[in-house]
């Protein structure tokens, strides 16, 4: 009987104890390598708060909060009363789960995880042409656009056909070359971009813009092509 009521005791109090603490779905948040990243709780503190506390995987304690103290395990981080969590002078090894801990004066406590992820910033692609057959009435050419950098998605931005002078009157005045276009290639990843143009002229010649990246060589990070395959026949 009395072994009974033990187990019914501590049903009870796991159940009491499970109540007191509120699981908040995880979020994200992106930095960029040498800026600042702010981790904020989902749950602002609308309830007061006696003590909050961040770990990093969940294991080491990198901040904690309270009405009688404020400390930081690094000089580059900051904990607000709110808090939020801000993270200064960003590398790549900041990528982690963090968790957030609010610990309320009746014994609740609410916890979230914020994934942040820190990406490098986009450099200064290169770009060239190769050419598949080119004469004064056909051009076929690879447009290829690279970065030694990965995680990052490619797009080619085609010449602007037929720019309008005047176009809110009837008889709008054309301008274009039809033996020079541009083509741009944008490199982007979720904290910064950055592009670069190819010009084409006839019958089939190309120019890349100048680039610092074009010189360096990753050592041991894959290098990633954008490619379009351009064709242009004259009449």
């Amino acid at each position: 009987m009395a072994a009974c009521l033990t187990a019914a005791f501590l049903f009870l109090l796991f159940i009491v104890q499970a109540a007191q603490v509120q699981s908040i779905p995880s979020s994200e948040a992106v930095g960029a390598v040498g800026g600042v990243a702010y981790l904020s709780p989902r749950l602002q503190t609308h309830m007061p708060y006696n003590r909050i506390h961040w770990r990093r995987n969940n294991t080491v304690r990198i901040a904690t909060w309270s009405k009688e103290s404020n400390s930081t395990s690094e000089e580059r981080m900051a904990l607000f009363p709110n808090g939020t969590l801000k993270i200064s002078d960003l590398q790549k090894n900041d990528s982690n789960v963090y968790q957030v801990y609010q610990e309320g004066s009746k014994g609740q406590e609410d916890i979230e995880n914020i994934f942040l992820t820190v990406y490098e910033l986009v450099p200064k692609p290169t770009v060239n042409a190769k050419v598949i057959r080119g004469d004064a009435t056909h051009c076929e050419a690879t447009l290829e656009c690279s970065v030694e950098l990965e995680g990052v998605t490619y797009e080619w931005i085609p010449p602007t056909k037929l720019p309008l002078e005047g176009v809110r009157s009837s008889k709008p005045r054309v301008s274009f070359n039809p033996l020079m276009e541009t083509y741009i290639c944008r490199v982007s990843n979720p904290v910064s971009s950055n592009n670069a143009s190819l010009t084409y002229k006839h019958p089939c010649s190309w120019t890349g813009e100048s680039s610092v990246a074009s010189s360096r060589r990753a050592v041991s990070v894959l290098l990633a092509l954008g490619h379009l395959l351009f064709l242009l026949t004259l009449a």
